[in-house]
């Protein structure tokens, strides 16, 4: 089932490429003026809101996103999936693109980023910090990733490269293909780590989280709901890829359909775990109108519909997952991808944001600039795939003919 990798090849500087790099410059301007002005210069940060949209978006999103190769992982090495093995690299490459967005956005909105010189010097560490355990694992993951995407630059100076290069290629791919058991090994334990502390974090904040998100299972359910997102990211680009460069690109639709009963799984199981914790902890009230105080002191309601979009969007996505005219249909595959996608973003957006209640007195709405910083990163990461996707041997090209 496995079929050989190639670049896909083509005119780089499009359009589309150029739009993207030119939003991404509009960011990295903003960017550059935020890091010698201050994170006030052009966010609407506040000590109640310190995080705003940054973190739930370009961290906590971005990387669940980027959890496709975790995803993938699981069933082609740990099931034995082997079939699924042509979505591997460009998983992968989702996945280090994803992670290194997100690992990098950090230092926007640090508020002395300076002090990132230090990170390798461990007596500074605080080893009491969950936020410690997720810097770690995320920095390791993003390495592992690009390990892992390593082989594909290797091929190419072998198959293209001066002789220097093939001869480093032919030194080190040997090396590489045998150290591969074990960084797929650390590929699929770090994320299990990190996701499920990503839930841990607001487990610090009982009284300030809606009673609808806050539970003793957000690491279990943010693990969960970063496997929604991945597959729903495997599957929705590889549709895409097959729609821009029809012709030189074939969707994987039978692979793409087993995906979809694997994410149609997680997805009903993601609601029934909720409502059945919410149940068993008192707290399925709130999801039909009992209001909630929090420390502003307010009754509180204006989070009902959140909650029931975010359950909505997990169900329908998980409903026609299961259709087999949508597993069998281009357009109608990648409906069922994105509202997946926007199931696990919803959820974390909703419990990092929309749930979350600093107290009297704090108001937030993102400003332009913090907006324009998180579409610009996408962008980037856009352009970077669409560039190493024509540049390197990661996609499996021919392997199945798509269906319209």
């Amino acid at each position: 089932m496995s079929a050989e990798a190639r670049p896909l090849g083509g005119r780089l500087l499009t359009p589309t490429f150029a739009a993207l790099v030119f939003v991404f410059g509009l960011a990295g301007v903003l960017i550059s003026y935020r890091l010698f002005m201050g994170v006030g210069s052009i966010t609407a940060l506040t000590d109640g809101y310190s995080w705003g949209i940054w973190k739930p978006i370009n961290v906590v999103t971005f990387t669940g996103i980027g959890a496709g190769a975790y995803g993938v992982g699981l069933l082609t090495y740990v099931l034995n999936k082997g079939k699924y093995h042509p979505l591997v690299r460009p998983a992968v490459l989702v996945g280090a693109l994803g992670y290194t967005l997100g690992g990098s956005s950090v230092m926007v909105d640090l508020g002395r980023w300076w002090n990132s010189v230090f990170l390798g010097w461990l007596p500074w560490y605080n080893l009491n910090s969950i936020l410690l355990e997720v810097a770690v694992c995320v920095i390791a993951y993003c390495g592992v990733l690009w390990v892992e995407v390593m082989p594909a630059l290797l091929e190419r100076w072998q198959e293209s490269g001066g002789a220097r290069a093939k001869a480093i290629a032919a030194r080190a791919i040997p090396i590489l293909r045998n150290a591969l058991p074990f960084i797929i090994a650390l590929a699929l334990l770090l994320p299990t780590m990190h996701q499920s502390s990503l839930g841990s974090l607001y487990m610090m904040a009982p009284t300030k989280v809606h009673p609808l998100w806050f539970t003793g299972w957000m690491p279990f359910l943010f693990l969960v709901s970063c496997l929604s997102m991945g597959y729903g990211a495997v599957v929705g680009m590889d549709v895409l890829l097959g729609a821009v460069f029809r012709g030189r690109y074939r969707t994987h639709l039978e692979l793409l359909g087993g995906l979809g009963k694997v994410a149609a799984g997680i997805s009903i199981f993601f609601v029934v775990w909720r409502f059945a914790m919410l149940a068993a902890e008192g707290r399925l009230g709130y999801a039909f109108g009992a209001p909630w105080i929090g420390p502003s002191g307010n009754a509180q309601t204006f989070q009902i519909p959140f909650f029931w979009l975010e359950i909505a969007l997990f169900v329908v996505s998980g409903a026609m997952y299961l259709v087999p005219a949508v597993r069998a249909n281009r357009g109608r595959l990648f409906l069922a991808a994105f509202l997946g996608i926007l199931a696990g973003a919803a959820y974390r957006v909703n419990t990092y944001l929309t749930a979350y209640d600093p107290g009297i007195g704090w108001r937030y709405f993102p400003s332009v600039g913090e907006i324009v910083v998180t579409v610009g990163l996408a962008s980037l990461g856009l352009a970077g795939f669409v560039l190493i996707v024509k540049k390197l041997p990661i996609l499996a090209l021919g392997h199945e003919g798509s269906k319209h």
